[in-house]
């Protein structure tokens, strides 16, 4: 017990360790959240899309591809075809093209029913 009365009355570095951890003495750095990207352009679109169907039908890897080797594939096929003058990653490439195939579904569903009636 008396132990640890003499550690305890005993000043300690602990208030130095504190201060020595504040955040102004600390090496930390802040990630920047990223910032929204232009809009897709038309053009970006049609690159998208055919960036889609070349890696898409591509025979010799055909639909074994895993889907983050499919992404990747497609966005090296968009930044070759200089379709990355806004720097598009390749998570930007592929909620793009969600988009439009959700509204491209959508078109067809209408057009079946124009068709059907």
């Amino acid at each position: 017990m008396s132990e640890s009365k003499n550690i305890l009355s005993q000043p300690s570095d602990s208030n130095q360790l504190i201060n020595d951890l504040t955040y102004s003495n600390l090496n930390v750095y802040t990630i920047k959240k990223s910032q929204r990207n232009k809009n897709f352009s038309p053009e970006e679109d049609f690159l998208l899309v055919s960036a889609w169907l070349n890696t898409n039908k591509d025979p010799i890897t055909g639909v074994e591809q895993q889907t983050k080797q499919f992404w990747a594939r497609v966005h090296a096929y968009f930044v070759e075809n200089e379709g990355n003058l806004n720097n598009r990653s390749q998570i930007s490439i592929s909620s793009r093209w969600q988009e439009i195939n959700r509204e491209v579904g959508k078109f067809v569903g209408f057009v079946t029913q124009i068709e059907n009636y």
